[in-house]
């Protein structure tokens, strides 16, 4: 009874620890990795809102009349598949440029990208990379499914 209980702490625990992947705004640890898949880029304008306590996107300069601290922002939009929904990731120019490059590698040769933050000058900045195989370690022999039946 005692492992038993014990057992479902950890599983309760090890699913607090990553909740916060699974959020709509992500923000991964510097050795955290979230996998997704690419949906949408767009130009917004983002600022501050007093009233609802967090940021908002708007798409035109007359909606930021209540906002502070606005500006141009790239808004990537994604599915995240450890929250099996979609996520929004805010971009810097210099982030930006680095997703081309890594959403240009994976159209020429495929593979998974993966999502996660980097420090950089001492904070933690936005980095994808290209995974070639979805499992680590692990070789996946690639067959057709016509040879296989």
């Amino acid at each position: 009874m005692e492992g038993s209980v014990l057992l479902l702490w950890k599983v309760i625990l090890l699913e607090k620890d990553i909740s916060h992947l699974k959020s709509f705004f992500p923000r991964p640890g510097e050795n955290e990795e979230i996998p997704i898949q690419f949906i949408d880029m767009q130009e917004k304008l983002a600022g501050w809102s007093p009233r609802l306590k967090r940021s908002v996107y708007v798409d035109d300069y007359k909606d930021t009349e209540d906002l502070k601290r606005v500006r141009e922002v790239t808004v990537l939009r994604v599915y995240n598949w450890l929250s099996d929904g979609e996520s929004l990731i805010e971009l810097s120019e210099m982030e930006k440029s680095q997703f081309e490059g890594v959403v240009d590698m994976f159209i020429k040769h495929g593979g998974e990208i993966h999502y996660t933050r980097i420090k950089k000058g001492g904070r933690l900045v936005n980095h994808f990379r290209l995974e070639n195989d979805s499992f680590r370690g692990v070789k996946i022999k690639e067959k057709l499914l016509a040879d296989i039946l």
